[in-house]
């Protein structure tokens, strides 16, 4: 499942991002998402974790306060 990151720094580094992201579970892969407003970067982290766990997981990160930001986290279904 892909968990959509907002709220993130800008300049973040990928593989950071992605070992913490690891600790909640396999980490297949993690996007930057460049479209936009430069100050304000998404990330796309695709997780090998079914619907359920991927949704427990986006809410646990969901309004975490990390360097003068709320992240917010949520699941992206697939059709």
């Amino acid at each position: 499942m892909k968990i959509l990151l907002t709220g993130l720094q800008p300049g973040f580094d990928l593989e950071i991002l992605k070992g913490r992201m690891a600790k909640f579970g396999p980490v297949t892969e993690v996007k930057a998402v460049e479209d936009g407003d430069p100050e304000r970067p998404w990330a796309i982290v695709d997780m090998a974790v079914g619907t359920a766990e991927a949704t427990e997981i986006a809410r646990r990160i969901d309004g975490i306060y990390h360097v003068d930001r709320f992240i917010h986290a949520q699941v992206m279904f697939r059709s």
